[in-house]
């Protein structure tokens, strides 16, 4: 499907190099270093012009294909189908398959219309006994290969081998005759599916037909801003569904990213701003800008689940709980938003946790919200201003890392966990010691750390029995770093990063990493710590 922007008029053909490209979607997408779990996969696809020869093969690092079972049109193989399964299945990546859906030659019609699970006595009918054999012919391809993808896209576009009739409401409704009996093959089988489209064809092969509830594969083309692709996650699709996976091009790769966890902000005399994923900010700073509206997107084929969640609007109050499908917020109505909270439900909720925070009118980034608590002000009518979200891994309660902050004239905070802030901002208090504890039933190992502090310089690693940091001597806490020990290390990692004086929140680090500073003379005044499952 490389290519797809010369098919898209008005679309400009600007060429980014895979280089250029890559380096835009980092600064744009916000994944710089992802420390906790990027809900966000990477990921291309591939068919008959990457047989040998042709286009190259992705890149070994990406993380998922999607893989043509045609050649261009319906009834047709993809000559390397085994070869590019074959690809997928040593790189131990995953996988999902696409047909091409076609308008019947005559010589096909009279073929395929004739049997098939519908009568052939009518014109509907016999369409869709031929889209019914479209369907069953990308399958045959699948069962030779003994491969049973995740999901199976069907690829609805102009065909100028073979066109779509399209100049008359009947002609369209034929097109969806044909398209509806592919999707019933796929049933049939046992195969979930979606729909790959553009909204210019979609309109033009099937007259703007409604299916909210089968999923999208939603192509950009050429890259005309780097958060093009990312957009079309929190859009309204072409059909009304729910949108799985985006697309783009180089005209040498064709690279697709899914749509978990991107959120998009509405802001005051902006607009829908470029979307953003994985804790970026969403929103402004600085300018004193209300945000009005939230979308977000959680939509994938890894974990069945959704988002609930709700926002409270300027002299309006608290919103019904509503699902990703739809914004929080209002538009058009000069209303800011002032607090929101978000939960997560079915398996995506029993494998994570989703955190988010605000930045809020004359008090800054609060500490970070999980799991339905409120994020925001309610009843003081402060705006919210910008936000970040993010989904992070469940961690059983036997690898979690609980800490507190002993902190300027108020001594020991309250104890918190995974990623929770200990301490504050914006008090100007300096962080004097830090107290942590991991319980392990499962893996043997602890946790080392090590405290600088002001006129004392790094103190001897200690086991996280011991407190790190002194007490009693009114000696601010200048940096800190942490390492694991044992099984532990082998199966997890620590994250933690600390709020600065004069910096703020700085950057994670992790596994051994400065938090902090040293020989700048500037206090830690908040901390957050993170015990995180490794990859694989």
């Amino acid at each position: 499907m490389a290519g797809l922007g010369a098919l898209r008029p008005g679309r400009r053909s600007r060429a980014f190099t895979p280089r250029l490209l890559a380096a835009l979607l980092v600064l744009a997408l916000g994944v710089l270093f992802a420390p906790l779990a990027r809900a966000v996969d990477y990921g291309h696809d591939v068919s008959w012009p990457q047989c040998p020869g042709g286009l190259p093969m992705p890149p070994d690092t990406t993380e998922f294909l999607v893989v043509g079972l045609t050649r261009g049109l319906a009834f047709t193989e993809n000559p390397c189908l085994q070869q590019q399964y074959q690809w997928v299945l040593d790189r131990g990546i995953r996988a999902q398959a696409y047909a091409m859906a076609t308008f019947p030659t005559a010589a096909q019609y009279d073929t395929y219309g004739g049997s098939g699970p519908y009568p052939a006595t009518t014109r509907p009918d016999r369409l869709r006994n031929v889209g019914y054999a479209e369907g069953r012919a990308a399958l045959a391809s699948l069962n030779t290969i003994g491969w049973r993808p995740e999901r199976i896209w069907v690829d609805v576009e102009p065909r100028p081998a073979q066109p779509w009739p399209s100049s008359t409401a009947a002609e369209r409704q034929d097109n969806r005759y044909v398209i509806s009996g592919l999707l019933a093959a796929l049933s049939d089988a046992g195969f979930p599916y979606g729909f790959y489209s553009y909204a210019s064809a979609w309109d033009a092969i099937t007259g703007s037909w409604q299916l909210p509830g089968i999923p999208v594969w939603s192509p950009a083309g050429r890259l005309d801003f780097p958060s093009e692709a990312s957009d079309l996650c929190v859009n309204p699709s072409f059909s009304g569904g729910t949108v799985h996976l985006t697309q783009w091009t180089d005209g040498t790769y064709d690279y697709n990213m899914t749509c978990t966890g991107v959120y998009q902000a509405h802001v005051a005399g902006v607009g829908w701003q470029p979307s953003v994923a994985d804790g970026a900010t969403a929103g402004t700073t600085g300018q004193a800008r209300p945000m009005e509206a939230l979308r977000l997107s959680v939509a994938g084929d890894r974990l069945s689940g959704d988002i609930l969640w709700r926002g409270h609007v300027q002299n309006v109050g608290w919103q019904e709980w509503t699902t990703a499908a739809s914004a929080i917020g209002t538009t058009g109505l000069g209303l800011r938003l002032e607090a929101f909270q978000v939960r997560l439900t079915g398996d995506l909720a029993s494998q994570y946790s989703i955190r988010y925070r605000a930045h809020v009118q004359n008090i800054g980034w609060q500490p970070f919200a999980v799991d339905g608590a409120t994020a925001g002000t309610v009843g003081q009518g402060l705006r919210v201003e910008a936000v970040t979200i993010e989904l992070v891994p469940r961690i059983p309660a036997a690898f979690t890392a609980q800490y507190t902050a002993h902190v300027q004239n108020i001594g020991w905070t309250p104890t918190v966990a995974d990623g929770t802030v200990a301490g504050t901002t914006g008090l100007a208090l300096r962080v004097e010691a830090l107290r942590l504890t991991v319980a392990s039933t499962a893996y043997a190992g602890d946790i080392q750390w090590r405290g600088h502090v002001e006129n004392v310089g790094w103190q001897p690693w200690v086991s996280s029995a011991n407190p790190i940091g002194t007490t009693g001597t009114g000696l601010r806490l200048e940096a800190f770093e942490l390492r694991l020990t044992g099984a532990l290390a082998d199966h997890y990692r620590i994250y933690y990063r600390a709020h600065v004086q004069d910096v703020g929140w700085q950057p994670w680090t992790a596994d051994g990493g400065t938090a902090g500073t040293t020989g700048a003379g500037k206090r830690i005044e908040a901390v957050q710590i993170l015990l995180a499952p490794k990859a694989g």
